[in-house]
Protein backbone atom coordinates (compact mmCIF):
# COMPACT_ATOMS: atom_id res chain seq x y z
CA UNK A 1 0.00 0.00 0.00
CA UNK A 2 1.45 3.31 -1.11
CA UNK A 3 1.38 6.71 0.67
CA UNK A 4 -1.69 7.83 -1.37
CA UNK A 5 -3.50 4.72 -0.56
CA UNK A 6 -2.97 4.64 3.10
CA UNK A 7 -4.09 8.52 3.37
CA UNK A 8 -7.50 7.35 1.00
CA UNK A 9 -7.86 4.45 3.45
CA UNK A 10 -7.02 6.48 6.51
CA UNK A 11 -10.05 8.89 5.26
CA UNK A 12 -12.48 6.33 4.47
CA UNK A 13 -11.92 4.34 7.92
CA UNK A 14 -12.24 7.89 10.34
CA UNK A 15 -15.17 8.79 8.45
CA UNK A 16 -16.98 5.49 8.71
CA UNK A 17 -15.99 5.37 12.62
CA UNK A 18 -17.73 9.52 13.11
CA UNK A 19 -20.74 8.22 11.51
CA UNK A 20 -21.27 5.50 13.73
CA UNK A 21 -24.23 6.26 15.97
CA UNK A 22 -24.10 7.59 19.74
CA UNK A 23 -26.73 5.31 20.35
CA UNK A 24 -27.03 1.11 20.51
CA UNK A 25 -28.59 0.18 17.53
CA UNK A 26 -28.96 -3.25 16.05
CA UNK A 27 -26.42 -2.65 13.67
CA UNK A 28 -23.70 -0.84 15.53
CA UNK A 29 -21.17 -3.64 15.72
CA UNK A 30 -21.60 -4.52 11.93
CA UNK A 31 -20.81 -0.67 10.91
CA UNK A 32 -17.78 -1.40 13.00
CA UNK A 33 -16.41 -4.53 11.23
CA UNK A 34 -17.08 -2.60 8.09
CA UNK A 35 -15.30 0.66 8.87
CA UNK A 36 -12.37 -1.79 9.62
CA UNK A 37 -12.55 -4.42 7.04
CA UNK A 38 -11.36 -1.79 4.56
CA UNK A 39 -8.14 -1.37 6.26
CA UNK A 40 -7.43 -4.30 3.37
CA UNK A 41 -8.80 -5.42 0.37
CA UNK A 42 -8.11 -8.83 1.41
CA UNK A 43 -8.99 -8.92 4.87
CA UNK A 44 -12.10 -10.11 6.66
CA UNK A 45 -13.00 -7.88 10.25
CA UNK A 46 -14.53 -9.14 13.60
CA UNK A 47 -16.39 -6.68 15.96
CA UNK A 48 -17.43 -7.84 19.44
CA UNK A 49 -19.02 -6.25 22.58
CA UNK A 50 -18.16 -8.03 25.08
CA UNK A 51 -17.14 -7.92 28.63
CA UNK A 52 -13.56 -9.17 30.05
CA UNK A 53 -13.45 -10.91 32.92
CA UNK A 54 -10.50 -9.72 35.53
CA UNK A 55 -8.39 -12.89 34.34
CA UNK A 56 -8.48 -11.19 31.02
CA UNK A 57 -9.04 -14.10 29.35
CA UNK A 58 -12.86 -15.63 29.73
CA UNK A 59 -15.35 -13.07 28.11
CA UNK A 60 -19.29 -12.73 27.96
CA UNK A 61 -19.88 -11.57 24.28
CA UNK A 62 -23.08 -9.48 23.96
CA UNK A 63 -23.17 -8.69 20.13
CA UNK A 64 -20.98 -9.49 17.49
CA UNK A 65 -20.95 -8.41 13.42
CA UNK A 66 -18.63 -9.52 10.51
CA UNK A 67 -17.62 -7.84 7.60
CA UNK A 68 -15.55 -9.34 4.93
CA UNK A 69 -13.98 -7.05 2.03
CA UNK A 70 -14.49 -8.31 -1.74
CA UNK A 71 -11.38 -10.16 -1.84
CA UNK A 72 -13.08 -12.99 -3.45
CA UNK A 73 -14.98 -12.57 -7.05
CA UNK A 74 -17.83 -15.02 -5.67
CA UNK A 75 -20.40 -13.26 -3.29
CA UNK A 76 -21.40 -17.24 -1.98
CA UNK A 77 -17.86 -17.58 -0.80
CA UNK A 78 -17.98 -13.95 1.32
CA UNK A 79 -21.03 -14.56 2.84
CA UNK A 80 -20.20 -18.40 3.54
CA UNK A 81 -16.43 -16.83 5.22
CA UNK A 82 -19.04 -14.26 6.52
CA UNK A 83 -21.31 -16.45 8.39
CA UNK A 84 -18.52 -19.19 9.70
CA UNK A 85 -17.23 -16.05 11.39
CA UNK A 86 -20.42 -14.86 12.89
CA UNK A 87 -21.40 -18.19 14.26
CA UNK A 88 -18.20 -18.98 15.43
CA UNK A 89 -17.56 -15.21 17.07
CA UNK A 90 -21.26 -15.48 18.88
CA UNK A 91 -20.19 -18.49 20.95
CA UNK A 92 -16.57 -17.71 21.88
CA UNK A 93 -16.73 -17.48 25.67
CA UNK A 94 -13.04 -18.25 26.42
CA UNK A 95 -9.79 -16.16 24.68
CA UNK A 96 -7.04 -18.42 25.15
CA UNK A 97 -4.55 -16.13 26.07
CA UNK A 98 -4.31 -13.20 28.53
CA UNK A 99 -3.83 -9.28 27.51
CA UNK A 100 -0.76 -7.74 29.07
CA UNK A 101 -1.20 -5.46 32.34
CA UNK A 102 -3.11 -2.08 31.74
CA UNK A 103 -5.04 -3.18 29.00
CA UNK A 104 -8.15 -3.09 30.89
CA UNK A 105 -7.39 0.43 31.09
CA UNK A 106 -5.72 1.88 27.59
CA UNK A 107 -6.99 -1.15 24.99
CA UNK A 108 -4.05 -2.14 22.85
CA UNK A 109 -3.39 -2.79 19.17
CA UNK A 110 -1.30 -5.82 18.14
CA UNK A 111 -0.52 -8.72 16.15
CA UNK A 112 -2.29 -11.05 17.72
CA UNK A 113 1.09 -13.37 17.65
CA UNK A 114 2.60 -10.72 19.50
CA UNK A 115 0.19 -11.29 22.80
CA UNK A 116 -0.28 -14.95 22.43
CA UNK A 117 2.92 -16.96 20.85
CA UNK A 118 0.25 -19.88 20.59
CA UNK A 119 -2.26 -18.01 19.07
CA UNK A 120 -3.47 -20.63 16.26
CA UNK A 121 -4.43 -22.96 19.38
CA UNK A 122 -7.13 -20.21 20.50
CA UNK A 123 -10.96 -20.23 19.96
CA UNK A 124 -10.37 -16.94 17.98
CA UNK A 125 -7.32 -18.88 15.83
CA UNK A 126 -9.59 -22.01 15.20
CA UNK A 127 -12.28 -19.08 14.20
CA UNK A 128 -9.66 -17.48 11.83
CA UNK A 129 -8.45 -20.80 10.11
CA UNK A 130 -11.63 -21.99 9.54
CA UNK A 131 -12.01 -18.88 7.44
CA UNK A 132 -8.46 -19.68 5.62
CA UNK A 133 -7.07 -16.35 7.22
CA UNK A 134 -3.91 -15.37 8.73
CA UNK A 135 -1.40 -13.05 10.42
CA UNK A 136 -4.75 -11.21 12.60
CA UNK A 137 -4.30 -7.98 14.75
CA UNK A 138 -6.21 -6.90 17.50
CA UNK A 139 -7.58 -3.75 18.68
CA UNK A 140 -9.53 -3.69 21.99
CA UNK A 141 -11.10 -0.57 22.80
CA UNK A 142 -12.14 -0.13 26.52
CA UNK A 143 -15.93 0.97 27.21
CA UNK A 144 -15.85 0.79 30.87
CA UNK A 145 -13.39 -0.40 33.45
CA UNK A 146 -15.41 -1.96 36.36
CA UNK A 147 -14.56 -5.53 37.55
CA UNK A 148 -15.88 -7.03 34.41
CA UNK A 149 -14.76 -4.45 32.07
CA UNK A 150 -16.59 -4.30 29.26
CA UNK A 151 -14.90 -3.64 25.28
CA UNK A 152 -14.92 -3.40 21.97
CA UNK A 153 -12.42 -6.06 20.87
CA UNK A 154 -12.27 -5.77 17.02
CA UNK A 155 -9.90 -8.78 15.20
CA UNK A 156 -8.86 -8.28 11.62
CA UNK A 157 -7.44 -11.31 9.79
CA UNK A 158 -6.10 -11.36 6.18
CA UNK A 159 -6.54 -13.68 3.10
CA UNK A 160 -2.86 -13.91 2.33
CA UNK A 161 0.55 -13.33 4.48
CA UNK A 162 1.46 -9.80 5.09
CA UNK A 163 4.66 -8.02 4.75
CA UNK A 164 5.90 -6.00 7.41
CA UNK A 165 5.53 -2.73 5.93
CA UNK A 166 1.81 -3.04 5.33
CA UNK A 167 1.28 -4.81 9.17
CA UNK A 168 2.88 -1.39 10.25
CA UNK A 169 0.57 0.57 8.18
CA UNK A 170 -2.74 -1.15 9.11
CA UNK A 171 -1.36 -1.15 12.70
CA UNK A 172 -0.57 2.84 12.70
CA UNK A 173 -4.15 3.33 11.29
CA UNK A 174 -5.84 1.27 14.10
CA UNK A 175 -3.77 3.21 16.34
CA UNK A 176 -4.94 6.39 14.93
CA UNK A 177 -8.46 5.71 14.80
CA UNK A 178 -8.49 4.55 18.38
CA UNK A 179 -9.08 7.53 20.43
CA UNK A 180 -12.26 8.74 17.83
CA UNK A 181 -13.45 4.51 18.11
CA UNK A 182 -13.32 4.85 22.23
CA UNK A 183 -15.32 7.52 22.29
CA UNK A 184 -17.53 6.57 19.98
CA UNK A 185 -18.35 3.23 21.80
CA UNK A 186 -18.48 4.65 25.13
CA UNK A 187 -21.46 6.67 24.06
CA UNK A 188 -23.07 4.08 22.82
CA UNK A 189 -22.16 1.33 24.40
CA UNK A 190 -22.01 2.16 28.39
CA UNK A 191 -24.70 -0.15 29.19
CA UNK A 192 -25.32 -2.75 26.47
CA UNK A 193 -24.52 -5.48 29.11
CA UNK A 194 -28.30 -5.19 29.72
CA UNK A 195 -30.17 -6.27 27.38
CA UNK A 196 -32.61 -3.96 27.47
CA UNK A 197 -30.82 -1.21 26.56
CA UNK A 198 -29.91 -2.06 22.96
CA UNK A 199 -33.04 -0.65 20.49
CA UNK A 200 -35.69 -2.98 19.77
CA UNK A 201 -35.81 -3.74 15.98
CA UNK A 202 -39.39 -2.19 16.44
CA UNK A 203 -38.11 1.05 17.90
CA UNK A 204 -34.86 1.19 15.42
CA UNK A 205 -37.67 1.67 12.84
CA UNK A 206 -39.60 4.10 14.48
CA UNK A 207 -36.47 6.18 15.04
CA UNK A 208 -35.28 5.42 11.36
CA UNK A 209 -38.58 7.43 10.67
CA UNK A 210 -38.20 9.78 12.78
CA UNK A 211 -34.74 10.95 10.79
CA UNK A 212 -36.37 10.77 7.86
CA UNK A 213 -38.66 13.82 9.61
CA UNK A 214 -42.20 12.25 9.67
CA UNK A 215 -44.70 12.79 12.17
CA UNK A 216 -46.01 10.66 15.25
CA UNK A 217 -49.15 9.82 13.33
CA UNK A 218 -47.11 8.95 9.77
CA UNK A 219 -45.33 6.96 11.26
CA UNK A 220 -48.03 5.00 13.01
CA UNK A 221 -49.93 4.86 9.66
CA UNK A 222 -46.63 3.26 7.86
CA UNK A 223 -46.21 0.65 10.49
CA UNK A 224 -50.04 0.29 11.22
CA UNK A 225 -49.64 0.91 14.54
CA UNK A 226 -51.85 3.40 16.66
CA UNK A 227 -50.59 6.39 17.37
CA UNK A 228 -50.70 5.84 21.02
CA UNK A 229 -48.23 3.08 20.57
CA UNK A 230 -45.57 4.68 18.87
CA UNK A 231 -45.01 7.23 21.54
CA UNK A 232 -44.65 4.82 23.85
CA UNK A 233 -41.91 3.62 21.60
CA UNK A 234 -40.83 7.30 21.08
CA UNK A 235 -40.36 7.39 24.61
CA UNK A 236 -38.51 4.46 25.47
CA UNK A 237 -36.35 5.92 22.92
CA UNK A 238 -35.77 9.26 25.07
CA UNK A 239 -35.23 7.00 27.68
CA UNK A 240 -32.49 4.63 26.37
CA UNK A 241 -30.73 7.14 24.30
CA UNK A 242 -30.82 9.70 27.30
CA UNK A 243 -32.56 12.15 25.03
CA UNK A 244 -34.70 15.21 26.40
CA UNK A 245 -35.57 16.59 22.78
CA UNK A 246 -36.71 15.19 19.35
CA UNK A 247 -33.84 17.06 17.77
CA UNK A 248 -30.99 15.54 20.11
CA UNK A 249 -32.60 12.42 19.78
CA UNK A 250 -32.12 12.16 15.37
CA UNK A 251 -29.03 13.96 15.92
CA UNK A 252 -27.51 10.97 17.99
CA UNK A 253 -28.84 8.34 15.90
CA UNK A 254 -26.60 10.30 13.22
CA UNK A 255 -23.64 9.95 14.91
CA UNK A 256 -23.43 13.67 16.30
CA UNK A 257 -22.52 14.14 19.95
CA UNK A 258 -22.58 17.03 22.60
CA UNK A 259 -19.79 19.98 22.07
CA UNK A 260 -18.66 19.08 25.31
CA UNK A 261 -14.97 19.70 25.85
CA UNK A 262 -13.52 15.70 24.69
CA UNK A 263 -12.14 13.86 27.10
CA UNK A 264 -7.99 12.79 27.49
CA UNK A 265 -7.97 9.22 25.88
CA UNK A 266 -4.74 7.92 26.57
CA UNK A 267 -2.80 6.29 23.66
CA UNK A 268 -3.44 2.37 23.66
CA UNK A 269 -0.42 -0.16 24.39
CA UNK A 270 1.26 -0.78 20.92
CA UNK A 271 3.41 -3.63 19.93
CA UNK A 272 4.68 -2.92 16.37
CA UNK A 273 7.54 -4.95 13.64
CA UNK A 274 11.29 -4.42 14.97
CA UNK A 275 11.49 -1.97 11.78
CA UNK A 276 8.94 0.18 13.19
CA UNK A 277 10.30 1.09 16.40
CA UNK A 278 8.28 4.86 16.77
CA UNK A 279 4.83 2.11 16.93
CA UNK A 280 6.54 0.02 19.92
CA UNK A 281 5.80 1.40 23.09
CA UNK A 282 6.82 -1.05 25.32
CA UNK A 283 9.18 -3.72 24.76
CA UNK A 284 7.48 -7.18 23.40
CA UNK A 285 8.99 -9.16 26.00
CA UNK A 286 7.71 -6.74 28.65
CA UNK A 287 3.75 -7.31 26.56
CA UNK A 288 4.33 -11.33 27.01
CA UNK A 289 0.33 -12.33 27.61
CA UNK A 290 1.20 -15.10 30.68
CA UNK A 291 0.91 -18.73 30.11
CA UNK A 292 -2.61 -20.03 31.14
CA UNK A 293 -2.61 -22.54 34.05
CA UNK A 294 -3.71 -26.07 33.46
Amino acid sequence: MNLQQTIRTAVRVTHLIDELPAIPTQDWVTRCAGALSILSERSAAISLVCSLNPDMDRIVVYSSGVEVAPWTESPDEATRVGISLQDRSERLSKLGFRFPEHTRERGIVAPLSAIAQNWTDSAIGRALSSAQLTDPLIQLVPVSTQEHSLCLLNIIGFTKRMETPQTAGILHMLVATHAPLRMRAQAALQNVNNPRAWLTDREQGVLDLLIEGHSVRVIAEKLGRSAHTIHDHVKNLHKKINASSRGELIAKALGHTSDESEPVIPQPLTIGSASEPQLTELKPSQLTAKPLRR
